[in-house]
């Protein structure tokens, strides 16, 4: 496991190359969302030690981040990152470095991953150079590189672990591995709001299954600890559930239209498409049509995989021919190789758009209608995971490679969301569609980020292929083997050098912001902001451009005054509304100096180099007029406290 941790850092650095180098100045890859999720661990670390500290008020406000003023719960309207917050917390309380713990957070998710796979592959399997390839094929699946500047979304290390808990609770009955199994479950839950909703589904099915693999259904010892590990775990994430559910209770956040989660569902051409990040396939296989949707889990991975579908295939057939195995376990097989098949066939021909050519009577026809072979795949992917659960126990595989494969399927179909499209064509409703009429599942936008769970998936069937391949093998030839499938997993997802610093682009009129200054050397009027006598609230230009929010917001979670400026999964309607006069102040002044008045804000920050031209120098004028008094200046930055 050490050797395996070392070299799993290091290939980390290599991937990510140059980050490691500028860790504590640069972010990677862009000055997106990353700087938003700075903000979040500045402000829930600064909480926690003021409370460390002695100010025990300050967990009270945990959830009232100081952007978007007034509105309240206001980390509530995104991730509030708070077990990668309590991983970061020593970085951030000894060098107040945002960057640098941002940055290493995004390498542990890399590390860790692997790491915690590699470990879940080794226990089922027992095959350490088979768990090293599953750790790299799941922390750097290609689905990975389309969510880079996603640390909640790569936070995922957490998965593998709570699956190997409750494996290993239900095959020994200890206590140990069912509270390590609890605790990465409620961690998994908090580090991705996504994750909450679509993996704990996943986790009961694992723990069914493996009480069937395992012969463990009549012990009511191990039905006793799983439902109390499923209570533990649903106490513990309540309380980060609930400012969520206040915030939908008032109106301000919770509820995503349709059609905008149809927007972010897969395309089922997806499946075949890859990041424009992977070097490999650049150009070679086509983007995806849809946001986050490139689903194509890699050659590498899909060869292991379908390694360890054969295998269990044929294991199964062998099986079926004994004598000992009863009709129905034979009857199981049997109809899982045609499922299979069939399901194999039909998803195949919808990656090709829906068309299936057809040989009959010595003629090849043309099937344009699509629902059928929808119908196949759906119903085969259903009907594999029912017949899953009866053949590990006494046929197909030594592992729970069945289950597996339809896990894979399930994740995939719920990622195409609740209207399946394949090219922009709709073909039929979705699973998904099922999940929008469960409370909650419609505050969650992006259903094709059930690819990462399929990722999950892929890694363990991949670690399972390289088992049954490489045992069969001489030691050095196994060896040999592994570097190669390593080396092939590892090429799919190269994306060295990686970007750093991409700067979002921005409106006409304003100058692109440079990043931002690190840690505690943030620009000096910050320091006369945090240094202000009394209550204040602040307000930047450019106001209402999501460049220059999320660098006001960076410097939110340093001064840590409340600002009126704000980034967010959602935005509250008095920002919307006020953002549409004060991003141009100049063109109706009267109306633009109402709403400054109506928000609230005692003081503003003008960053006259941000605008072109003298529209910078206008700003600051028009304040002037307003009976703004001036402050302080920093280079071209002017504070004014207002009338």
């Amino acid at each position: 496991m050490t050797r395996a941790s070392a070299a799993y850092a290091a290939i980390a650095v290599v991937m990510t190359w140059p980050l490691a180098r500028h860790a504590t100045t640069a972010i990677g890859p862009d000055l997106g969302d990353p700087l938003f999720n700075i903000w979040v661990l500045l402000w829930t670390s600064g909480q926690v030690l003021a409370a460390a500290g002695g100010d025990l008020s300050a967990l009270g406000g945990y959830w009232q981040g100081n952007i978007f003023h007034p509105q309240p719960y206001a980390l509530a309207l995104s991730e509030h990152l708070t077990p990668q917050m309590l991983m970061a917390l020593p970085v951030l309380a000894l060098t107040g470095n945002g960057i640098l713990a941002y940055n290493l957070l995004l390498l542990a998710s890399f590390v860790l991953s692997a790491v915690a796979m590699f470990w879940l592959v080794r226990t089922l399997t027992g095959h350490s150079l088979a768990a090293f390839i599953a750790g790299l094929a799941f922390a750097w699946a290609p689905y990975r590189l389309e969510q880079l500047s996603h640390l909640q979304v790569l936070t995922t290390f957490w998965m593998p672990l709570a699956l190997l808990g409750f494996h290993r609770f239900v095959a020994t009955g200890r206590m140990a591995p069912l509270a390590g199994g609890t605790v990465a479950l409620v961690a998994q839950n908090l580090s991705c709001g996504y994750f909450l909703l679509y993996f704990p589904p996943f986790v009961a099915a694992w723990c069914l299954h493996e009480m069937v693999r395992l012969r463990r259904t009549a012990d009511r010892r191990v039905w006793a600890g799983l439902t109390a590990a499923a209570l533990t775990a649903a106490a513990l994430t309540w309380p980060f559930v609930t400012p969520y559910l206040e915030l939908r209770e008032d109106g301000a956040a919770g509820v995503r239209p349709v059609e905008e989660i149809r927007h972010y569902s897969a395309d089922v051409t997806g499946l075949v498409a890859t990041p424009p990040a992977s070097d490999l396939w650049r150009g070679v296989l086509p983007p995806s049509r849809t946001p986050e949707g490139a689903g194509f889990p890699g050659l590498t991975i899909l060869l292991l995989a379908s390694v360890a579908m054969g295998s269990a295939i044929a294991r199964t057939a062998s099986r079926t021919q004994a004598r000992d195995l009863p009709v129905t376990m034979r009857l199981a097989g049997l109809t899982a190789l045609v499922l299979l098949l069939a399901h194999v066939a039909a998803a195949g021909a919808l990656l090709a758009g829906g068309q299936l050519w057809i040989p009959l009577g010595g003629t090849w026809f043309v099937h344009t209608n699509p629902a059928p072979l929808l119908l196949v795949v759906a119903l085969s992917a259903l009907a594999l995971a029912a017949i899953a659960a009866l053949l590990p126990a006494r046929g197909a595989a030594p592992w729970p490679v069945g289950f597996t494969a339809a896990a894979v399927a399930l994740s995939i179909l719920l990622a195409l969301g609740p209207a399946i499209t394949s090219s922009g064509r709709v073909l039929g409703p979705g699973p998904y569609a099922w999940l929008l009429q469960l409370p909650r599942v419609d505050g969650a936008r992006v259903p094709a980020r059930f690819l990462m769970v399929a990722a999950l998936w892929w890694a363990l069937l991949a670690g399972f292929g390289a088992a049954m391949l490489l045992r069969r093998l001489p030691s050095r030839v196994a060896l040999l083997v592994a570097g190669v499938l390593a080396a092939g997993v590892l090429a799919e997802s190269w994306m060295a050098p990686m970007t750093l610093n991409a700067r979002p682009g921005v409106v006409e009129g304003l100058v692109p912001p440079g990043t931002p200054p690190a840690g505690r050397e943030i620009d000096p009027v910050y320091r006369v902001i945090a240094d202000l006598p009394g209550a204040i609230v602040l307000i930047e230009f450019p106001f209402g451009e999501e460049a220059y929010e999320l660098r006001a917001i960076y410097h939110a979670g340093h001064h840590r005054r409340p600002v009126i400026n704000g980034y967010s999964g959602y935005v509250p309607e008095h920002y919307a509304a006020m953002a549409g006069t004060l991003q141009d102040v100049t063109a109706d002044p009267e109306r633009a100096r109402a709403w400054l008045a109506e928000s609230g804000a005692t003081h503003a920050l003008v960053h006259e180099a941000a605008f072109e031209g003298a529209r910078g120098a206008a700003v600051s004028a028009w304040l002037l007029d307003a009976g703004a008094r001036p402050v302080a200046d920093s280079g071209s930055s002017r504070l004014f406290q207002l009338k």
